[in-house]
């Protein structure tokens, strides 16, 4: 897709628009087409290495309303640049507040929040090429693996796994035999 206008513009777009394969999954939609989905945690990640902390670089503010049956959220983006903030928005996200089997769904406010978050980062190229489609071609998504693969510019996570009884066996043996 060819892109238009002045390319300066683009400078924020351009260093958050790929995506790392790593932070995202595929989701069938109704009708069976296949989408895919972007941690939105991976999404934070990018404009905290953007433009700093939550709260400091960038932040956003959430508005809910509610109907019987839904919720529905509005969110505005704030980042900074040079001591300025500049923000976009509202933009909007409903979830239905019950479950198909007709429980409150606790998280329905959540969804929304998250979900217009989500789209709000877009508009500023956060995963834009997830959101131009770009996932749907394999050879892409190989080159995105391979990029973020070798420039290390994604974050590397080593993971301990504990045997939760065995930390609890280590406590107990402390307390009973505090030389140790």
């Amino acid at each position: 897709m060819a892109r238009t206008g002045n390319d300066k513009n683009f400078y924020i777009w351009d260093e958050l628009k790929h995506t790392d394969p790593r932070y995202t999954k595929p989701f069938s939609k109704f009708g069976g087409k296949t989408l895919t989905t972007i941690d939105p945690m991976y999404q934070v990640m990018c404009m905290t290495g953007k433009f700093g902390p939550i709260g400091k670089g960038w932040r956003f503010k959430n508005t809910f309303s509610y109907t019987d049956q839904n919720v529905f959220a509005e969110v505005i983006l704030q980042w900074k640049e040079n001591e300025t903030w500049y923000a976009y928005g509202p933009i909007s996200s409903v979830c239905p507040l019950y479950k198909k089997n007709g429980g409150l769904d606790d998280e329905a406010p959540k969804k929304a929040a998250t979900d217009a978050l989500t789209k709000a980062m877009s508009y500023l190229g956060v995963s834009a090429d997830v959101f131009l489609g770009l996932f749907d071609n394999n050879k892409y998504v190989s080159e995105m693996k391979s990029k973020f693969s070798s420039n290390g510019s994604a974050e590397q996570t080593n993971v301990k796994v504990i045997d939760p009884s065995k930390l609890r066996r280590e406590k107990d043996d402390k307390q009973s035999n505090p030389s140790r």
